[in-house]
């Protein structure tokens, strides 16, 4: 089912062009831009301009939850703040762990599967400055983008190369999918293991 939908994903952004890609990087990245990397692969797209898209996209998702917090704070935490897992008490042992170690408490948050976005709005609401608040995003978000891209397009162009020495191709497509499922679902698994362990979570 998993390399199913996988394979559905490459084909929608085969179709849908970078304008969609960018908008879709917003909300899930990693997956995202790996089927990008693919599709890449194909000759459907630029592998450069995929890079440089789902960095722009992921800043871009991070850059809007940090302002909902930043001029949100007391709306975002008292009345929506339980619809984002957002809460007093969270707010505060972020706070806490950015005064200690900013750098590593961005890093928890942005790997983390669970937490991004009540971390993210409680980064802002913590006041932290923009450009730095920046700058750590991007040190964060390029290389786990080429990561994914160049996954995406790596198995991309194995594929492309088996297919064309190797009968059944539909045998090494679903293998090369099923390779890139398990890294992203251990990629998940050690992100998430790392936010338990901050305790942030």
């Amino acid at each position: 089912m998993l390399a199913l939908t996988f394979t559905d994903l490459v084909s929608w952004i085969i179709a849908h062009g970078y304008f969609i890609f960018f908008f879709t990087a917003l909300v899930e990245g990693p997956l995202v831009t790996t089927a990008a990397g693919v599709a890449a692969a194909l000759g459907y797209y630029n592998i450069i301009i995929i890079v440089l898209i789902a960095i722009a996209g992921d800043l871009t998702a991070d850059v809007i939850y940090y302002f909902i917090g930043y001029h949100s704070r007391i709306l975002v935490i008292e009345h929506y703040g339980h619809r984002f897992g957002i809460t007093r008490e969270r707010i505060e042992k972020i706070e806490k762990m950015i005064h200690t170690n900013f750098r590593k408490t961005m890093l928890v948050i942005k790997l983390s599967p669970i937490i991004p976005i009540p971390g993210l709005i409680a980064i802002g609401a913590s006041r932290v400055p923009l450009q730095k608040f920046i700058e750590i995003s991007l040190l964060i978000t390029m290389p786990r983008s080429l990561l994914f891209a160049f996954l995406g397009f790596y198995s991309g162009k194995a594929y492309a190369y088996l297919g064309n020495t190797i009968t059944n191709g539909s045998y090494i497509m679903g293998g090369l999918i099923l390779v890139i499922v398990v890294i992203y679902l251990i990629y998940q698994k050690i992100t998430s293991n790392i936010a338990r362990e901050a305790n942030i979570e």
